[in-house]
C-alpha cells in the first residue's frame, strides 16, 4: 500500500476570499484536524490584515504543513517567510507559469530568462526554509522540454517538491499520466511530485487517479470550488477503490464528508463577527450604541437590540464590565458585543483579579505584580519575563503553583479608533484538553490577564467538579 499526500487549497477558493477573518481561521482548523498533509494559502498582499491572518494561521494549524505562495521577488519571499516562520511546519511555494504567453504577458520575461529566475527564487526560499515547493503553472500546456528544464532548475536550486498544474483545465487522464512520468524522470526519485487537477471537463478525479498511478505522490484538493478537485469526492473514491489501487492517505475518511459540509457552510455564511482586518466592515468608533453613563434599563435594551437574551447573573457580570471598561465614554456595537461575549456564560470564578502593576521599557526587564482573590484570600505574585505579558502570565503561575501549556495566544483591537478596546484570546492545554478564555479591556495587557484567568477558572471549575 503506497501512502499519498492530500494537500488542501480551500483558502484559494472564491468563497474563502470573501470570508471573514475568523471564518478562515476556523476553516483552517477543521482542515488541520481532518489530517490534510498541507493547508495552502495564496500569496500575501501588502495589507496588514494578510500578515495578521498568516500569523494567526501559524497558531491554528498544528498538525498539517502551512504552505504559502511567495510571489516572484526575493523581497516577497522574505516577507512571506517572516509571516510564516512561526508555523509548526512551514513551507514556501515558488510559483511560475511555464507557457511562453504567460511568461511574457504576466511575468514580462522571456522563457530562457525565466529558467534563471526560477533557480534564483527557489535558492532564496531554500536559504530561509527547508521545505520549498516549485509550482509549475500551466504545466499541461507548456512545451514539454521547457517544462522539464524548469523542473530540473528548481530541483537543482533546492526544491524538494514539484507540483504540476492543469491551469487550463483541458487535460485528459492519459495526458496527465504522461506528464507525470516525464516529470518524475526529470525531478528524480527523491523529490515529491504533486498534481493540481482542474475539473473544467469533469475529469479532475480521473486525472488525479491516473497521475497517482503514473508515480505522483500528492494531489491538491479543495472544498467548495466546482473548478478544482473536490476533497470529498476524492475521499469517496479512495475509500471505495483505494485498496484495489494500493493507495492510502492520512485523511480521516470517516470525517471527510462532514468536514466538507462544515467548511462550505462556514465559508459561505455571512461573517458572524467581523474584525478590523476584514476590510471596512467596522465603523471608526463614532457610531455609539450605548452612551456613557447609561442606566441599567438602557443597557438591557442595548443587549436585547444585539439579539442576546441573558439571565440575571450574566447581566450582572456585563454591568460590572461596562462600568469598569467604558468609564466616561460610550460603547460602539462592536465593543458592547465583545463585552457580552467576554462576560456572559462563564463558570463561577475561582480566581478574581484585584489589581496588577506592570513595569516595562527598553532599558529595564519587564516585570508584573499581580494580586488575585481566591475565596476572600489575597494572593500575590511577582515575576519578571521576556515581555510584560509573559511576566504577567508567569506571575499568575507563581500564585497558583501550576504551569499549563500555552497552546495559543492572540490579541486584536475591537475597533479602530485610538480609544479602542483590546480583545485577547488565551488557550491553555491540560492533559491534552484545551481551555479557552477571552478578555477585553482598553489596556491590552489587562485584556490578556483577564483572558488567562478566564481559561484558568474553567480548569479550576472542572477540577472541582471531578
Amino acid at each position: 500500500m503506497r501512502q499519498i499526500f492530500v494537500s488542501d487549497q480551500t483558502l484559494f477558493t472564491p468563497a474563502a476570499r470573501e470570508a471573514g477573518f475568523r471564518q478562515k481561521l476556523e476553516a483552517a482548523r477543521k482542515l488541520d484536524h481532518l489530517g490534510a498533509s498541507a493547508v495552502e494559502t495564496p500569496a500575501l498582499t501588502a495589507d496588514e490584515g494578510d500578515m495578521l491572518l498568516m500569523r494567526s494561521l501559524c497558531s491554528t494549524v498544528k498538525r498539517s504543513v502551512l504552505a504559502c505562495e511567495t510571489g516572484r521577488t526575493a523581497e516577497s519571499i522574505r516577507r512571506t517567510f517572516d509571516a510564516l516562520k512561526g508555523a509548526a511546519h512551514p513551507r514556501l511555494i515558488v510559483s511560475m507559469p511555464l507557457t511562453s504567453a504567460q511568461l511574457e504577458y504576466v511575468c514580462h520575461i522571456k522563457p530562457p530568462k525565466a529558467l534563471e529566475l526560477i533557480g534564483q527564487l527557489v535558492k532564496e526560499a531554500k536559504s530561509l526554509c527547508d521545505d520549498v515547493e516549485f509550482s509549475c503553472g500551466d504545466a499541461t500546456r507548456a512545451e514539454r522540454a521547457y517544462a522539464l528544464d524548469a523542473i530540473r532548475a528548481a530541483v537543482a536550486a533546492g526544491a524538494s517538491r514539484i507540483s504540476l498544474c492543469d491551469s487550463a483545465g483541458l487535460s485528459l487522464p492519459d495526458e496527465m499520466a504522461a506528464l507525470v512520468r516525464d516529470a518524475r524522470e526529470a525531478a528524480g526519485s527523491g523529490v515529491i511530485l504533486a498534481v493540481q487537477c482542474s475539473n473544467e471537463l469533469g475529469l479532475a478525479a480521473a486525472c488525479a487517479v491516473s497521475a497517482l498511478l503514473a508515480g505522483a505522490d500528492e494531489i491538491k484538493t479543495s472544498y467548495g470550488d466546482a473548478q478544482t478537485l473536490d476533497a470529498a469526492e476524492m475521499g469517496k473514491l479512495l475509500r471505495a477503490r483505494g485498496a484495489d489501487l494500493q493507495l492510502d492517505c492520512a485523511l480521516d475518511g470517516t470525517r471527510v464528508n462532514r468536514t466538507a459540509e462544515e467548511v462550505r457552510a462556514l465559508l459561505t455564511a455571512p461573517a458572524d463577527k467581523q474584525t478590523p482586518f476584514d476590510g471596512h466592515a467596522w465603523s471608526d468608533g463614532s457610531e455609539v450604541l450605548l452612551p456613557a453613563g447609561a442606566t441599567e434599563e438602557v443597557l438591557s435594551a442595548a443587549v436585547r437590540a444585539l439579539g442576546y437574551e441573558l439571565n440575571e447573573e450574566d447581566m450582572l457580570h456585563i454591568r460590572e464590565t461596562v462600568e469598569r471598561e467604558s468609564k466616561d465614554r460610550g460603547l460602539t456595537r462592536a465593543e458592547l458585543e465583545a463585552l457580552i461575549l467576554t462576560s456572559s456564560r462563564q463558570v463561577p470564578p475561582t480566581y478574581r483579579l484585584k489589581n496588577y502593576l506592570i513595569n516595562s521599557g527598553n532599558t529595564i526587564t519587564p516585570s508584573a505584580h499581580i494580586t488575585l482573590d481566591k475565596g476572600g484570600e489575597q494572593l500575590v505574585g511577582l515575576c519578571a519575563g521576556d515581555g510584560p505579558i509573559d511576566a504577567a502570565f508567569l506571575a499568575i503561575e507563581q500564585i497558583i503553583g501550576r504551569h499549563y501549556e500555552l497552546d495559543d495566544f492572540q490579541i486584536a483591537t475591537v475597533t479602530q479608533n485610538r480609544a479602542s478596546m483590546g480583545d485577547a484570546l488565551v488557550r491553555l492545554r491540560k492533559d491534552g484538553k484545551i481551555y479557552a478564555g477571552k478578555g477585553i479591556s482598553t489596556d491590552i495587557i489587562g485584556a490578556a490577564i483577564r483572558a488567562y484567568l478566564n481559561a484558568l477558572n474553567k480548569i479550576a471549575y472542572e477540577e472541582k467538579a471531578v
